[in-house]
């Protein structure tokens, strides 16, 4: 009996659809237990209203996950928009784990590729590397950052999904053009294809061409006929990036998001190049040693120490037995962290998400090799290592379950609408913080119709952006028809910046001055105007700060009326939930408490002053702010 049950599992192992199927449907089952409920941090918010309006996104556009995303929210649902839109990155993640495996699955069939014969060993009629291909996948599924693409809608979701269906496809290729090199593989023509596509979804897909061609001209030599034969490839590869063409075309219709407004060749270019982030590119090695510090520490959330192991095999296996693969599999790896750890940014973690999938492929071989040296030598320690092999997958999944999940975050909602809930009606608020009020607020205003009246402005866009300035322009006509004049004078100087055109400092810092002062003088009569505390220096002096829920009201009057608390329902989660984003968030919020302590005193609430004291304590029992409060 025991026999015919270990037939039924090889024979379901055997069968490649079958697997795939299942490794989808059981990630994507533990995926939608820990989606965001609601809108996540970040770019959630904003990525959620180009999908939904057919906008445009930050640099460098993501046109295809637009695309895809609207499709998807126009099939009938009785869930609201970023539900569906959470469910989707869910679901092309899951989509990855299975496309994982038929990539393990096709390295073993490519041996005309890699020159040897290695995966015909068997254990009671099963294909080990069939196994330890099915743990490679589960524990990629459930390694923290792959994860966490699942949760909130995302680029990375798609992202992932595309550059394994174009290393799955152009493996396949190549094995399949050294078999009848008269004719130009279809796999091929393929994966030129999706590669576009992919590269229409996020431009870190360049990242796949050093392992990529290294590979080719590996297999099939580096000459002018070999040169002339991978042009055919490239009207596949462009019809896959000609979904770039979207960014000029709904520009010009003037959508709701508009960033970067890409109408003209100018503006595309800069868009597509990521000109306004490629500051954070590359400028130093300072920024290097922070992110590879970074990276080797947060290396241990992603794979256990036990696995730490495996990765040393695998690596040492490839060395041995493999060379082309390791070389190939090392190029990917070295090419995302090169690029990755010279990247400034905060949310570095998705950046490194080919690293983890090279890693993955290592660890299939190192499970592999670790098997087959102990299987020969003691059956009871071969046991004992299959055993531990098939819980890899469990341990990752409960280790990372915590640090991944987003079942219980609406604190962007939370903060949102207590936000809104503290401002007045047709009011201004100029903000700076993009990660947890302005993003999530545009899906709150323009998908689910809360507080359109209110006009959100974004401090760092004003002052750096000059097409800000059109979408202004359709979204908040009165401010702009208000402050025109101002607005034309900044803009002349703010040309020259991002032209490249040598201009005086004093000038354009003047122009900015008079812009917000405008904009206030402009506006105060008959809007209120909140600002951010944070830059409450860069406001005229002239005005009165009033404590208002999460930002300052400015006033030509000293009026006590309009107070409102800081003091808000949400509550912060402390440990797991402990990210960059979130420390920020818990830091204004104190900030704002502190401003709300140092109101109160100055008109004698002093009972009230107490409740603002007892919330500070509670956000930081211990902190660097504890001797601020007991000296006031």
């Amino acid at each position: 009996m025991i026999k015919s049950h270990i037939m039924k599992i090889s024979s379901l192992l055997s069968n490649e659809n079958v697997i795939t199927i299942l490794l989808l449907i059981s990630s994507f089952v533990v995926y939608l237990f820990t989606i965001c409920p609601s809108v996540g941090f970040t770019d959630s918010g904003e990525l959620a209203v180009v999908a939904c309006t057919l906008g445009i996104a930050h640099p460098t556009g993501y046109p295809l996950i637009t695309l895809v995303g609207r499709v998807w929210t126009m099939f009938p649902s009785p869930f609201e928009e970023i539900i569906r839109l959470n469910v989707l990155s869910a679901l092309l993640t899951a989509l990855g784990v299975s496309i994982f495996f038929k990539l393990l699955r096709a390295l073993r069939r490519s041996k005309r590729i890699f020159g040897v014969e290695v995966f015909d060993r068997k254990w009671k009629g099963l294909y080990i590397f069939d196994i330890v291909s099915i743990v490679s996948s589960l524990i990629l599924s459930f390694s923290t950052t792959y994860w966490s693409q699942s949760t909130a809608f995302e680029v990375y979701s798609f992202h992932v999904t595309l550059i394994l269906i174009t290393l799955l496809l152009f493996i396949k290729g190549i094995d399949q053009q050294l078999r009848s090199p008269e004719h130009v593989s279809k796999y091929l023509i393929s994966s030129a294809y999706v590669l576009g596509l992919s590269f229409s979804n996020h431009m870190t897909s360049i990242l796949l061409l050093p392992g990529l061609l290294w590979l080719y001209f590996k297999s099939f030599g580096f000459s002018k006929q070999v040169i002339k034969k991978t042009c055919v490839f490239v009207p596949a590869f462009l019809l896959g990036l000609s979904v770039y063409l979207y960014l000029p075309i709904r520009s010009a219709g003037d959508p709701i998001l508009d960033w970067g407004h890409p109408a003209d060749l100018e503006r595309l270019y800069w868009h597509l190049s990521g000109k306004q982030f490629s500051v954070w590119l590359f400028s130093g090695w300072n920024v290097v040693k922070k992110q590879l510090y970074y990276y080797i520490n947060h290396f241990t959330m992603e794979f256990n120490f036990v696995l730490l192991v495996f990765i040393g095999m695998g690596f040492l296996y490839l060395w041995k037995k493999n060379r082309n693969l390791f070389f190939f599999v090392l190029l990917l790896f070295l090419s995302c962290i090169i690029y990755s750890i010279n990247y400034d940014i905060f949310d570095i973690d998705s950046y490194f998400l080919l690293s983890y999938i090279s890693i993955c492929i290592v660890i299939a071989y190192g499970l592999y090799f670790a098997i087959c040296e102990l299987m020969v030598r003691n059956i009871v320690h071969g046991f004992i290592l299959w055993l531990m092999v098939v819980l890899l997958p469990v341990f990752q999944l409960l280790s990372n379950w915590n640090r991944a999940s987003e079942a219980d975050n609406f604190l962007a909602e939370e903060y949102v609408h207590q936000a809104f809930s503290k401002i007045e009606p047709n009011s201004i608020v100029i903000s700076t913080q993009w990660d947890y009020f302005v993003s999530p607020a545009y899906y709150f205003q323009h998908i689910k119709k809360e507080r359109p009246d209110i006009t959100i402005i974004d401090k760092h866009l004003l002052q750096n952006r000059s097409w800000y300035f059109f979408q202004l322009e359709r979204n908040a006509r009165w401010l702009m028809d208000r402050i025109r004049l101002r607005a034309n004078i900044f803009l002349k100087e703010l040309n020259k910046f991002e032209h490249g055109i040598p201009f005086n400092f004093d000038s354009i810092q003047l122009a900015w001055q008079n812009l917000l002062g405008d904009i206030v003088e402009k506006s105060i009569i008959d809007h209120a105007v909140y600002i951010d505390a944070r830059i409450d220096r860069e406001f005229p002096a002239s005005y009165y700060r009033i404590p208002c829920g999460f930002f300052l009201r400015l006033s030509e009057k000293l009026d006590t009326s309009y107070y409102r608390t800081s003091i808000s329902r949400f509550v912060i989660p402390s440990g797991k939930k402990e990210n960059p984003v979130v420390s920020d968030l818990k830091n204004y919020y104190i900030l704002m408490l502190l401003r709300d302590l140092d109101w109160l005193k100055r008109w004698g609430r002093l009972d009230f002053a107490e409740k603002i004291k007892a919330e500070i304590l509670k956000m930081e029992p211990d902190n660097r702010v504890k001797w601020l409060i007991y000296n006031q």
